[in-house]
């Protein structure tokens, strides 16, 4: 209790002094890598162009532009160029990447930009149309690249850019967009519905405490550097459906950037030295999800149990459920399941109280609880419990009570992840280490 009255004061007097200027927050992650759209010019001697792949149909105006649409409805543009502006682009970049507890924090020092370019042809090869050209840099060298587009099913047209130059890490394409074009998706978002005039990272990591919620953030930031962000996302996905039914994913698994901020265009930055992916056709939100889904895989379908009442999430011990659940009972509430968290059992750390993190039930804190299960089978009510890929060590933990050390004997028999030595790689967490 003292702890959190200390903390709490902590956060407040943090605020006061944010609020009244006299310090500034540095946010970790907030403003640490590049965050301007990349941008040159572009030059074409090209004349009208028609090219096909399958179903897929690709249109140039002669002055830069170009425009896919699909056999099935020739007059909506699934994907399209900016008028006059370079859509490919290229560049070397040094990044640095921290972590703490699950947060990561990526700074980009670009050292090179290829951003002006060139077209110089448009094939129709017999699968595929090429787009080819060269980009001037900033240093004055040039590369070659090339943007192709072939088809993969009928509703599903692959692109991939890469450039001759190896030394290129850094890769950008931007295409036009509307400004009363609204873009949805992208994986588990919370802050934000429409992501329109966002720039969103794709990096899996903590999803934060505060997430800039003020000074709740700027609390955890300086005393665990775990704030996060209004993007951190346990499960982001390179993936997006617009209102006017267009979508496109990459096939990409490096760190990628969606920049939407402008209303005219996306750009795409991504640290690689080529980008892959698929651009969809569909007529209706299903369609896109449903193609999709082709490639990525489908979830199964779940149980038809889970639909038979509530989920009853909670921790506290076999009292504690007991409890709960007979006061469900008596309000007749139809039940599923129960999720415990804590069935493993229960630590406090100075971040406040975490779980033990050796997968074993915990018979202290859960007394009777083969029984437990049985009671609840027996009304058709499932027992879920929380499990992660991570061991702690309860010896070192001072556990006072287990049946089996599953962190000493992953260690002995050689499963846990290995660092640059060969050695066990070692995280510290909320407040103690785990592998």
């Amino acid at each position: 209790m003292v702890r959190k009255i200390l903390r709490t004061i902590g956060y407040i007097f943090l605020g006061i002094i944010v609020g009244s200027g006299l310090i500034l927050v540095a946010r970790w992650g907030a403003v640490q890598y590049q965050q301007r759209q990349i941008g040159g010019t572009l030059t074409t001697d090209l004349l009208l162009t028609t090219a096909v792949t399958g179903d897929f149909v690709l249109k140039g105006d002669g002055n830069g532009r170009f425009t896919i649409t699909h056999t099935d409805n020739p007059d909506k543009i699934l994907w399209q160029t900016v008028p006059n502006q370079p859509f490919v682009a290229a560049g070397h970049g040094e990044e640095t990447v921290t972590e703490a507890i699950g947060s990561f924090f990526i700074k980009d020092n670009l050292r090179l930009i290829c951003a002006d370019q060139t077209i110089t042809a448009v094939e129709q090869l017999e699968s595929s149309i090429l787009i080819s050209g060269t980009l001037a840099c900033g240093d004055g060298r040039e590369t070659d690249y090339a943007l192709s587009f072939a088809q993969f099913t009928e509703n599903q047209l692959g692109f991939r850019l890469d450039f001759d130059d190896p030394h290129l890490n850094r890769a950008y394409l931007t295409y036009a967009s509307n400004a009363d074009e609204h873009f949805f998706g992208f994986g588990e978002q919370f802050s934000y519905f429409d992501l329109k005039g966002k720039r969103l990272p794709i990096f899996v990591s903590e999803q934060g405490v505060g997430r800039g919620a003020q000074p709740i953030t700027a609390g955890a930031d300086l005393t665990r550097k775990s704030g996060g962000e209004w993007y951190t996302s346990y499960a982001p996905v390179p993936h997006y459906i617009t209102s006017q039914l267009r979508s496109l994913f990459l096939e990409n698994t490096e760190y990628a950037v969606f920049d939407m901020r402008q209303d005219d265009r996306v750009q795409i930055q991504l640290f690689s030295g080529e980008i892959t992916g698929r651009i969809l056709n569909g007529n209706t939100p299903a369609d896109l999800i449903t193609t999709y889904t082709e490639y990525a895989g489908r979830q199964r379908p779940l149980p038809d149990w889970i639909l038979s009442g509530a989920i009853i999430g909670m921790q506290g011990g076999t009292d504690a459920v007991r409890n709960v659940w007979a006061d469900l009972q008596r309000y007749d509430t139809p039940i599923a399941g129960f999720w415990l968290q804590d069935w493993q059992g229960q630590r406090v750390t100075g971040f406040g109280k975490q779980l033990w993190w050796n997968w074993e039930v915990d018979e202290a804190r859960y007394p009777g609880w083969e029984t437990l299960v049985a009671d609840m089978n027996a009304q058709d009510i499932h027992m879920m419990v929380y499990v992660n890929p991570f061991l702690a060590d309860v010896a070192l933990g001072e556990k006072p009570n287990y049946n089996r050390n599953l962190y000493q004997e992953a260690e002995e028999m050689g499963y846990f992840v290995k660092n640059e030595a060969g050695g066990t790689y070692v995280i510290q967490t909320v407040g103690f280490p785990v592998a």
